[in-house]
């Protein structure tokens, strides 16, 4: 009896060391950062979310990384749910990430060199999706924050600051998410299709419609 139960500790001891990461054991980890509130306006159009001379033309960017590429940046063999993108010809050097409609912050990580801030909005029929945007390095805005596609939500590195950190940072790795039930942590632990379709638009596609 007592090599058995020795054994089981054993085992509950090497799960807990050495079981895969998986969204479902990592979620509450990050839910301290989320703020349960909804949007005050509905969203009455899209922008890209950078200062660009037209923000409702999809040329205005240029795509560093596509949707649904196999990475190994984090975890090996994890599924991009982003694409990465810079303006396609910035004004200044330092890049501000606006948000790209109305909306409110949910969601602010700042425990990491990449910051992350994440807008909850409401469509007109009355769902709600929310735009992810990472890889930031100043925030500017906060928790429970109402805001609109005016609103300066972060800056993104300069290449400088981010080969400091021994990176590639310098982009805007933009989600379009149909739900934020894992509180952010799916975004580098989706390993597979199913769960990548059941959380994420893929934002290209999404502006492509929804730049007018």
């Amino acid at each position: 009896m007592m090599l058995k139960t020795t054994l089981s500790i054993v085992l509950a001891l090497w799960l807990s060391l050495y079981a895969p990461v998986t969204i479902e054991s990592d979620k509450a980890r990050w839910k301290p950062y989320y703020t349960a509130i909804d949007p005050a306006a509905v969203v009455d159009g899209w922008s890209l979310p950078f200062d660009v001379a037209n923000r409702k033309d999809i040329k205005q960017i240029r795509v560093v990384s596509i949707f649904g590429d196999h990475r190994d940046s984090y975890y090996k063999g994890h599924i991009h749910t982003a694409i990465d993108i810079n303006p396609s010809k910035p004004k200044t050097k330092l890049v501000s990430v606006y948000a790209m409609a109305k909306g409110v912050v949910c969601s602010i990580h700042l425990g990491e060199n990449q910051k992350t801030v994440v807008v909850k909005h409401k469509q007109s029929n009355g769902t709600m999706l929310f735009s992810s945007y990472k890889h930031l390095k100043e925030v500017y805005v906060v928790n429970g924050q109402q805001v609109n596609a005016s609103t300066k939500l972060a800056r993104l590195f300069t290449p400088e600051e981010s080969k400091k950190y021994g990176g590639d940072y310098h982009h805007l790795h933009l989600e379009i998410r149909k739900s934020f039930d894992d509180y952010g942590c799916a975004s580098w632990l989706t390993m597979n299709k199913q769960q990548l379709d059941l959380r994420f638009y893929d934002p290209l596609a999404f502006l492509k419609s929804n730049l007018k």
